[in-house]
């Protein structure tokens, strides 16, 4: 026989001209991902402060991905093939190959979920150990119930609606059983991935302010100015409004300052300069303006607005009364005084009868 006539002999309706097309075109396809891969992985593990980036995580997912993209590099290559006569048996396969592959996508999207929160937070032990329940547990679940599915590929006669249904009561029955529970959790992992706060910051919401000094998994740990520890449900703090002062980069300030009414027009014209001097001694402070605003029932009103650039309080406070002080004292040797409202009440011929 020559090399023609092996090439063009048949096996199940393809010759094998057909079987090398289809090799090579999957040894093409798979070369492709290979060297895409390890350009990718190469080139993200040079990145300095991967941790900080999140390349960490992007490095794990393309890993763990590279498998699925050869799978569907072989099904692709595979429809170069005539297979009609097992059309309806392949068709189960690749649906059977398609759900584990999908399978596969979900628990990799559990493990970078799980991996973000390790990361991310400040676990202990028995902490890490419950979080580690938590997900296995939510993995096999994934499993099992997309086993179903693959199981119904392969048996078309499964009966697949009554086992469903049992697991769905059983869920409900679950779900309400732990929903305060998993509340929690969902709550926690919200908080850790989004990272409204971090700890050793300081927040405020509804009522509460101080500092946070742990996040746990069902609840964080804040330390109030007066020095006590609030308990605060993770649930709590993610449905309210919260502001996170320790990640202020400047502090806006606006305030009013009344001067008399007998002050003369050319002191009048120069407070402002005066204002902005009082900003600009002190460091840290940017000023915006100021502008005589308002002639009020008592004085002439001044609007200061200036900027701190301190993100920590205590130094911020010891900036502002920098600022206060350099007001008073230039204001008061450019010969102006800080008023303060006086009522004057006049009596006329109070000795008269």
């Amino acid at each position: 026989m020559d090399i023609e006539s092996i090439l063009n002999y048949t096996i199940f309706n393809n010759t094998i001209k057909d079987y090398i097309e289809f090799i090579l075109l999957f040894l093409c396809f798979s070369l492709i991902i290979f060297i895409i891969s390890k350009v990718l992985l190469k080139t993200l593990s040079k990145v300095q402060n991967k941790e900080k980036l999140g390349i960490e995580t992007i490095l794990f997912i393309i890993r763990r991905l590279t498998p699925i993209f050869y799978i569907f590099a072989f099904l692709l290559s595979f429809e170069t093939l005539k297979l009609n006569d097992y059309k309806t048996i392949l068709h189960s396969i690749e649906k059977g190959i398609l759900s584990i592959s999908i399978i596969y996508i979900f628990i990799l999207l559990i493990d970078v979920i799980h991996m973000e929160i390790v990361i991310r937070s400040r676990l202990v032990e028995d902490e890490k150990k419950t979080l580690n329940i938590i997900f296995i547990s939510i993995k096999i679940a994934i499993i099992l119930l997309g086993s179903i599915f693959v199981i119904k590929n392969f048996i078309p006669t499964f009966e697949i609606n009554s086992l469903l249904t049992s697991v769905g009561v059983s869920g409900i029955i679950i779900g309400l059983a732990l929903q305060k529970i998993l509340q929690d959790i969902f709550n926690y992992i919200a908080l850790v991935l989004d990272k409204p706060y971090v700890e050793g910051e300081y927040i405020l919401f509804d009522q509460y302010q101080g500092t946070v000094k742990k996040i746990g998994i069902r609840s964080t740990r804040i330390e109030s100015l007066s020095g006590e520890e609030m308990s605060v449900p993770n649930s709590v703090i993610t449905s309210a409004i919260i502001k996170n002062y320790s990640r202020l980069k400047t502090r806006r300030l606006q305030i009013l300052i009344h001067v008399p009414f007998d002050t003369d027009k050319d002191k009048l014209k120069g407070i402002p300069s005066i204002l902005k001097s009082a900003v600009e001694s002190v460091e840290q402070t940017v000023f915006a303006y100021a502008r005589f605003s308002n002639i009020s029932d008592y004085s002439f009103d001044y609007t200061l607005a200036y900027y701190i650039n301190e993100i920590d309080y205590n130094r911020y406070m010891e900036l502002l009364e920098k600022v206060n002080i350099a007001i008073v004292e230039k204001l008061r040797e450019f010969g102006v005084f800080v008023t303060y409202p006086i009522e004057v009440v006049k009596l006329d011929n109070i000795n008269k009868k």
